[in-house]
């Protein structure tokens, strides 16, 4: 099976996507973050929404509606954990994403993101 044939039935086109972090060793919350990005089923897997450098997917696991992953990360001598889930619809979706970093200096942190989007139109 392709990688294509996996991907989620999502409207491509313009998407409007907020993320919320949440850092339980911050006194304080950070603000959320929403973006609008144009999105076609492929880009939308998330496989390449998480593509970073120094990232290795570990697990994924598409099924129906949903998708769960894991991967980890190395950079500058800080190792991060991460895995999460996302729900998807048609024309929208949400999920967490929970990571935890260690080899900084501060010390070990958590964090949890939660992320939703939503389809809002065409792209310019």
């Amino acid at each position: 099976m392709s990688a294509y044939a996996a991907i989620p039935d999502i409207k491509e086109g313009l998407w409007e996507v907020t993320s919320q972090a949440h850092i339980p060793a911050m006194p304080m919350q950070i603000p959320a973050m929403t973006t609008e990005q144009c999105f076609t089923k492929e880009s939308m897997n998330p496989e390449n929404i998480l593509q970073q450098n120094n990232c290795r997917m570990k697990h994924m696991d598409m099924q129906n509606k949903q998708v769960s992953w894991s991967m980890s990360c190395e950079q500058d001598g800080m190792t991060m954990q991460g895995s999460g889930n996302i729900q998807y619809q048609k024309t929208k979706f949400s999920g967490t994403f929970d990571m935890v970093m260690s080899g900084a200096p501060e010390g070990t942190m958590s964090m949890q993101t939660k992320i939703t989007g939503r389809y809002i139109g065409d792209c310019p």
